[in-house]
């Protein structure tokens, strides 16, 4: 009879056991991304993939306009982490915001400056608009900092204007709102296949740049490091599979970047994943 109870308690265990483990909630973390863009791939193919889940935490993914909106959303507690160019967190910190970046998931600029088919050279932007997403963010850096190289001051000789994210300073662009942009790979392939120029391929510019990395308070460490820990396990792996399946990188590309041309997915994938 004993034996009989201890076999049921087991069996009883084993029938609930997995359904209570089913029920269980994850703790929800929200990660702000700056824009649609291949730059945030990582986070997105970890999410995926369930690479979080497999380490116990609810990652959800937020598209947030611009590196302000988002720094302002991760300072105010509205998410835990955001992934961002360094120049954001570089910007924040130097205004007295506790921030860090704790991954570096693309370490270098992947921008062109794209420029309308009348302009031949960058010496010809003198008077014209380039766009850019936010004052402040990765764009409006790289912008200055080619313009001013090659001999314009921003503000006197070009106009600077915040347009928005990459599609939509591509449609300026094409468009003739604006006479330059600096856009990310993948849509600087675009700009070129409809006739548009670069005269600037930043990632071989000879400039050493943090782009996009995972940036989080020093106070939401502090209080959360096994969540942190657990966090940065997921992205790893995350990034682990995009190497290792390319099947799988094409998919969350195609599917966020909502572009179905094979050859732009292509392009992407071997520009941002090495």
């Amino acid at each position: 009879m004993r034996d009989r109870a201890i076999f049921a308690a087991f069996f009883l265990f084993l029938l609930l056991g997995p359904f209570d483990a089913l029920s269980q909630s994850y703790p929800t973390v929200y990660v702000g991304l700056v824009s649609i863009t291949p730059s945030n791939t990582a986070v997105l193919a970890a999410a995926e993939g369930g690479f979080f889940k497999k380490h116990g935490l609810d990652v959800k993914p937020l598209i947030l306009a611009g590196s302000s909106t988002a720094l302002a959303a991760m300072l105010s507690g509205e998410v835990s982490l955001i992934s961002i160019a360094g120049s954001g967190l570089i910007n924040a910190h130097l205004a007295g915001g506790e921030v860090v970046m704790v991954a570096g998931m693309v370490n270098f600029a992947p921008y062109d400056l794209i420029v309308a088919k009348d302009i031949k050279k960058i010496e010809d932007l003198r008077g014209k608009k380039v766009g850019i997403a936010r004052f402040g963010g990765s764009a409006d850096f790289l912008a200055r900092w080619g313009l001013e190289k090659n001999g314009l001051k921003p503000g006197r000789d070009v106009t600077i204007l915040q347009t928005g994210g990459n599609p939509e300073r591509l449609a300026a662009v094409s468009q003739g709102a604006i006479q330059a942009t600096l856009l990310e790979q993948a849509f600087a392939h675009q700009a070129k296949k409809a006739g548009l120029r670069s005269l600037l391929d930043y990632s071989t510019a000879g400039l050493d740049y943090q782009h996009n990395g995972v940036g989080t308070t020093k106070s939401f460490i502090e209080k959360n490091r096994d969540l942190m820990n657990r966090f940065m396990k997921g992205l790893v792996e995350g990034i682990h599979r995009l190497r290792n399946d390319r099947a799988f990188g094409f998919k969350v590309l195609e599917r966020h970047l909502r572009v179905s041309d094979s050859e732009v997915i292509q392009g992407a994938y071997d520009y941002y994943i090495p």
